[in-house]
């Protein structure tokens, strides 16, 4: 059987400290990609995906991270950033019939973080 998914690529500025070993770092900025797959149910429009999806990366575009209420607790790692976002956006595109099945973040060229839930 094929395995046919969407990959649909964004950027995101923000800015963020993370504690590391019980050492602050300092505020720096980054311009984050996010890599979704998706899986849909029926036909949905690229524009549709892209809609939902900035609809949650917005909410962190041009942010320092540190800030918002979903990292008041958290430490705004890569890590704690992508387990986000995969929670978030996989529970939006279900409002479009979509399935987030992959997710990878990266602050910069080398580095990235993925999830995967291919099943």
């Amino acid at each position: 059987m094929e395995n046919e998914l969407y990959k649909l690529s964004f950027f995101v500025n923000a800015s963020h400290m993370v504690n590391i070993n019980g050492k602050l770092s300092s505020k720096h900025p980054h311009t984050f990609e996010i890599v979704c797959y998706i899986k849909s149910k029926g036909f949905v429009a690229f524009e549709e995906m892209e809609n939902n999806i900035n609809q949650i990366l917005n909410q962190l575009n041009n942010h320092y991270l540190n800030e918002l209420d979903a990292f008041k607790e958290k430490n705004p790692t890569l890590e704690n950033i992508s387990r986000l976002l995969f929670k978030v956006i996989g529970i939006n595109l279900e409002s479009i019939r979509c399935n987030l099945v992959r997710i990878e973040v990266s602050e910069s060229p080398v580095r990235s973080f993925v999830i995967d839930n291919q099943k």
